[in-house]
């Protein structure tokens, strides 16, 4: 689907951007452990931390993927939304896009993908 987490990235900001969402990215190396890497706005006013990852692997049958989260990264987005802001980490897989939501404290990097959105692509997931 995707090469690298570098190729999503361009692809959903380019994506996000011609459906006039307001994106910027926040990650660099000078930002704190766990920050996101996007920051955005949807046309409908609704904000969203976004943590993307490119995970080479299929979701296929499975009922749980493993996420390659970095220490304090599901801490902040964890903490994020438990102050009422709305914060998902969007997976590319080989098949697919999963968005995961940070309302729930994921153990050990494991997902349950019923509990996440799926799509196909970039044009499904903004639709």
């Amino acid at each position: 689907m995707y090469k690298n987490e570098a190729a999503f990235s361009k692809a959903l900001v380019t994506a996000m951007r011609s459906k006039g969402w307001f994106v910027q990215r926040i990650e660099s190396g000078e930002t704190g452990k766990g920050i996101p890497d996007i920051y955005s706005i949807s046309p409908a006013h609704n904000a969203i931390w976004m943590e993307l990852k490119r995970v080479h692997a299929c979701i296929g049958r499975n009922k749980v993927v493993e996420i390659p989260w970095r220490p304090g990264q599901i801490a902040w987005l964890s903490g994020v939304c438990a102050r009422g802001q709305k914060a998902v980490t969007v997976a590319a897989f080989d098949d697919g896009i999963l968005m995961i939501p940070h309302n729930v404290l994921w153990r050990s990097n494991q997902v349950a993908v019923e509990a996440c959105i799926y799509c196909k692509g970039i044009k499904e997931l903004l639709a």
